[in-house]
């Protein structure tokens, strides 16, 4: 098996393994393929899909049970953890981006609290607008530490998601991310850049705090959504 584009090998068979898993093909309690089937059906190494499930069991899709093995979770929520790219790639819309403002800031108070970094830490600040079908769907505010992606800005961030950056030129893994989500009045300048013209908008607050192996807060983003524009959507899995 070659990994789609760039994307490292156990991280592709990891996409697959859990489209099965949110699919329902793999149930939840069900035991999961052992090391070596795995290997034989996509022909790698067993220590690549050890590293695999790794990141499946700290993404909360399978567990390790004494006695079991390794079992597909019980205890999962069934919603996946998506770029803005790929959420709207699952809608059939076309992504698209602009860059405003790219910039590196020192991180204090509430920020350096969200990224749990100490006071002062140096900080990567991107500013993008988002487009669905060319029609400005939201504007997006991303922090990341400088330490983890040195010349991070030297890419061209307005051609790219900033997680697939992450995974294939930085090798982070994004396994997990808490979101929370408030509404408020957009203001004057807002209403300018997401086209909305004079009058009043609401917009959706959408913060999320992302993990990568190890619970390591690798980003933390806040996006903008035009409420007329975009819905959230949650699929929700009562256990």
């Amino acid at each position: 098996m070659t990994s789609s584009g760039k994307l490292p090998l156990y991280l592709a068979i990891k996409n697959k393994l859990e489209d099965r898993i949110l699919l329902g093909q793999l149930a939840p309690g069900e035991k999961f393929p052992s090391e070596e089937e795995l290997s034989r059906e996509f022909g790698v190494s067993t220590s690549t899909i050890k590293r695999t499930i790794g990141v499946l069991v700290s993404d909360g899709l399978v567990e390790r049970t004494p006695g079991k093995g390794t079992v597909v979770s019980t205890h999962r929520i069934n919603t996946p953890l998506r770029s803005f790219s790929e959420e709207m790639r699952s809608r059939g819309l076309v992504a698209g981006t602009r860059l405003l403002e790219q910039k590196s800031i020192v991180a204090h108070g509430e920020l350096a609290w969200h990224l749990e970094v100490s006071e002062g830490t140096e900080t990567f600040y991107i500013q993008r607008l988002r487009t669905a079908n060319d029609a400005a769907v939201a504007l997006e505010e991303t922090y990341i530490p400088t330490a983890f992606c040195p010349n991070l800005l030297t890419h061209n961030l307005s051609s790219m998601d900033i997680e697939r950056l992450l995974e294939e030129h930085y090798k982070f893994s994004t396994v997990r991310a808490e979101e929370f989500v408030t509404a408020r009045f957009a203001t004057e300048w807002e209403r300018t850049i997401l086209e909305v013209g004079d009058e009043e908008i609401v917009l959706m607050v959408v913060e999320r705090k992302v993990d990568g192996v190890g619970n390591q807060r690798i980003m933390y983003n806040r996006t903008l959504y035009r409420a007329d524009r975009y819905i959230l959507r949650f699929d929700l899995k009562r256990n």
